[in-house]
């Protein structure tokens, strides 16, 4: 009986410490709110809905359940996982135009003295980086462009399948580089992916700038898309402004398609709970035939926490653009009407509602 018991202790003990070694955490995100905009369509009509968009449904931030974990594998070496899925709250519908389970992220890597290896779908480098320069911290993402110019494929929203990502801390500098597989038979580049970043963050400075080649398929051919992308924010006090620009070119044949984003803004808290942001996005994009079109968005929102979990949002933007802006081979930001082509030269947008993370 002695023996019995001790060995139950034993493994009661051996099994709280198996238990603590390792977590798992679920979390999340509830964006609530209501958009107004102007000249939705071709014919000009208005639309009023809860939702803004297929890749990401939240208005003031994205709706999100997602799970991670951590092991504790000793030597300061860990195994971690992340499981995201996007949702739309008015319907309860997965997002994206193929819903998918884990549609934003599902990954799984090592930490280590060495660095970070992450290995499935994951945010890609040059969405990672933007976040740091963006004015809005990657708030109101389909209103805002930024989203949709770290990656040319619509349907990523800034993501990659099959992504091997290795990321380096040097002090305040951060070191990045990915390779997403193109699974494609009989050629390792056709459908792949590849970027490299650096990112420096000290004293309220952030500043960097990354690089990503893709070879997508565009027609019936497999064909190069180069982009850059640089940076940099500062924050003082209830201060903080930010700015970027990135350019990216596809290959076309012979020809080249291009669009380049340039974007200034900045925030300021009045108190702890009250936050005001603008900022100004400047799209311009050159067809094959090398017709330039422009977008500039204008964008102010301001919010208010009545926790550190929940928060109110209003918001209010003016779009302005040419006849020659299209979607040509890029993810334009989602509320361009298509009869912008017809006259319909501009865009306002009003939205507010709560947003409680978890």
């Amino acid at each position: 009986m002695k023996k019995s018991l001790l060995a139950l202790t034993v493994l009661g003990v051996l099994a709280g410490a198996a238990q603590a070694q390792s977590s798992v955490t679920v979390y999340g995100s509830l964006d609530g709110g209501i958009r107004h905009l102007t000249n939705a369509n071709a014919t000009g009509d208005s639309v009023l809905g809860m939702s803004n968009g297929i890749i990401s449904s939240g208005i003031s931030n994205s709706n999100r359940l997602g799970f991670k974990g951590v092991e504790d594998l000793g030597g300061g070496m860990n195994a971690h996982f992340v499981l995201e899925s996007g949702f739309i709250l008015g319907r309860g519908a997965f997002t994206g135009a193929t819903p998918t389970l884990f549609s934003r992220q599902a990954f799984v890597g090592l930490t280590g003295s060495l660095g970070e290896l992450d290995l499935g779908r994951q945010y890609s480098i040059a969405l990672k980086q933007l976040g740091s320069y963006d004015p809005f911290l990657y708030k109101f993402p389909t209103i805002v462009p930024l989203a949709f110019a770290a990656s040319a494929d619509p349907a990523s929203g800034g993501r990659f399948n099959n992504d091997i990502q290795y990321i380096k801390n040097f002090g305040p500098l951060t070191a990045r580089v990915e390779y997403a597989l193109g699974e494609n038979p009989g050629s390792v580049g056709n459908g792949s992916s590849q970027a490299a970043g650096l990112h420096y963050e000290s004293g309220g400075i952030a500043v960097g700038g990354a690089f990503t080649r893709r070879k997508p398929l565009v027609g019936a051919t497999y064909e190069n898309n180069d982009q850059w992308l640089i940076g940099g924010a500062y924050a003082t006090g209830p201060y903080r402004v930010a700015l970027g620009y990135i350019d990216e070119q596809q290959d076309v044949g012979s020809a080249k398609a291009k669009i380049r984003n340039l974007w200034l803004g900045g925030s300021y808290n009045f108190t702890p709970a009250l936050k005001l942001t603008g900022g100004f996005y400047r799209t311009k994009n050159t067809t094959t035939a090398g017709v330039d079109g422009k977008r500039d968005l204008f964008i102010v929102a301001g919010s208010y926490a009545l926790s550190k979990r929940t928060d109110l949002y209003l918001e209010v933007d003016r779009a302005k653009f040419t006849s020659a802006f299209s979607n040509q081979y890029t993810a334009s930001p989602i509320g361009i009407p298509a009869g912008a082509a017809n006259g319909l030269l501009s865009q306002t947008g009003i939205s507010m509602g709560m947003n409680h993370t978890f």
